[in-house]
């Protein structure tokens, strides 16, 4: 019998991406240019870049990119950070959204940070 050895990391650095374009109705009543977030995360070379859309999430594994550069060419305004675990290991109901995606992926257990501006704002302090 072969046994194969999983060589496994988890990334502890995060690139969070804001941006987008508003695609329904009520995202008028978002602040312009802060539409949407994203979050990838990596080691500076190799890169999961995941984006929560209303109907799936895309997972997108990239390799040898600048990712900072690339988000920026495609309109994003980023934010770098550092990925924590949470605190607590509470059970979370909240809406699902793009902030709530990429807040759980840093560990960020703020009920209060709604919408992509909100969570920008948080994440530069």
């Amino acid at each position: 019998m072969i046994e194969r050895k999983i060589q496994a990391v988890r990334y502890d650095k995060a690139i969070v991406g804001f941006g987008g374009e508003p695609t329904f109705w009520w995202m008028r009543f978002l602040k312009k240019g802060f539409y949407h977030c994203l979050i990838a995360l990596g080691d500076g070379q190799s890169w999961i870049l995941i984006d929560p859309l209303v109907a799936q999430i895309d997972l997108i594994v990239v390799k040898r990119v600048d990712m900072d550069l690339f988000l920026n060419k495609n309109g994003y305004r980023t934010v770098h950070v550092c990925v924590k675990n949470p605190k607590s290991r509470h059970l979370r109901l909240r809406p699902y959204s793009c902030v709530e995606t990429v807040k759980r992926f840093l560990g960020i257990e703020n009920p209060f940070l709604w919408t992509p501006y909100q969570l920008y704002l948080f994440l530069k302090k």
